[in-house]
C-alpha cells in the first residue's frame, strides 16, 4: 500500500460508531502519516446523522486536544464533510468534503435524502419528483455541479453517491443514455471547475456497490479530462480506515493514474501509485 491517509474520517460526534481517539490510535497502527476528520455538518432539516452544534464545538475540542497528544506520531486535520444545504464557515476548518446527501423537490419544496434508506428514496421519486426519476437525477447532479463550480471545496466528495441503493439498477438503469449524459456533464463541470475528486470505498466496505464513488466509467472519463483523485475510506469504525486502498491503488493504475493526492496540513501532496 502506498497510500498511509484518510481524510473522510466520522466518529460517534455524528453517525461513526467510534470516539475520535479510537480512530487515531487505529490510524497509527496502520502506520498512517495523516489522519483527517470530517464530521457531517449540522443541517437543521435533519440532525439525524449530522453533528449537532453543540457537537460541532466539542468535536473541535476534541480533535484539537488529540493534535497536541499524538504530536510527532502522526498528523491530525480537523475537517468537515459539508452538505449542500448546510451553512458554514470555511475558513474555520482546515479543509472541507463538499458532499451531496439531499435533493431538494420542485413538487414541495421538501428535503430528501438519497442515501439513507431504500423506503426513503423510494418516497423522493415517488412524491418529491411525481415518479420521474430522471429529474430526481438530474436534481442530484445538479447540486453536485454547483457544490464543485461555486462552492469549491477542498475535495469534492463521494461523486455518484446517488448509486448507492441503486445496486442491480433496483431504481433507475446506469447504464442508460440519459444517466450516463447527466452523471458525463457532472463530472466534466466539476473538473473545469478544478475539483479534486474523492475516490470513496465506503459503500463497498458496507456491502452497497461494488466499485467506489465513483464508477469505474466515471473514472476513466475522469482520467480522460485530466482530473486529480484523492482515495478515502468514509471510515465510520476502525476497521474500514483504509478499507481497499491496495485495490484502488491498483485499479487507478490499470486506468492510467500515475498519482493520487494526500492531504497534510501543509496542503496536498502528491503519491506516486
Amino acid at each position: 500500500m502506498r497510500i498511509y491517509s484518510n481524510m473522510h474520517t466520522h466518529t460517534s460526534f455524528c453517525d461513526g460508531k467510534e470516539s475520535a481517539e479510537t480512530m487515531v490510535k487505529a490510524a497509527i497502527e496502520k502506520g498512517f502519516k495523516s489522519l483527517g476528520f470530517s464530521g457531517h455538518s449540522y443541517t437543521p432539516f435533519d440532525d439525524d446523522y449530522c453533528m449537532s452544534l453543540e457537537g460541532t464545538r466539542r468535536y473541535r475540542e476534541t480533535v484539537a486536544d488529540l493534535q497536541k497528544k499524538y504530536e510527532g506520531e502522526i498528523e491530525i486535520l480537523c475537517g468537515i464533510e459539508w452538505d449542500y444545504y448546510a451553512n458554514i464557515n470555511t475558513q474555520e476548518w482546515d479543509y472541507t468534503i463538499g458532499s451531496v446527501h439531499y435533493v431538494k423537490s420542485p413538487r414541495n419544496g421538501r428535503y430528501y435524502d438519497v442515501d439513507y434508506t431504500y423506503d426513503k428514496l423510494d418516497l423522493c421519486i415517488r412524491e418529491g419528483f411525481a415518479g420521474d426519476v430522471g429529474a430526481m437525477i438530474k436534481a442530484y447532479y445538479d447540486n453536485v455541479i454547483d457544490m464543485a463550480c461555486n462552492c469549491r471545496p477542498t475535495v469534492l466528495g463521494h461523486f455518484d453517491l446517488i448509486r448507492k441503493l441503486n445496486m442491480g439498477n433496483r431504481f433507475f438503469n446506469e447504464n442508460s443514455p440519459k444517466y450516463l449524459s447527466i452523471a458525463s456533464n457532472a463530472i466534466e463541470q466539476a473538473v473545469k471547475a478544478g475539483a479534486i475528486v474523492e475516490v470513496n470505498t465506503g459503500g463497498m466496505f458496507r456491502g452497497y456497490c461494488d466499485t467506489p464513488y465513483p464508477d469505474d466509467w466515471i473514472l476513466k472519463s475522469l482520467k480522460k479530462l485530466g482530473g486529480s483523485v484523492i482515495v478515502s475510506s468514509d471510515a465510520h469504525v476502525r476497521q474500514s480506515i483504509d478499507y481497499a486502498f491496495d485495490d484502488i491503488e491498483d485499479k487507478l493504475r490499470k486506468l492510467g493514474f500515475k498519482e493520487v493526492k494526500e492531504l497534510r496540513k501543509s496542503g496536498f501532496i502528491s503519491t506516486k501509485l
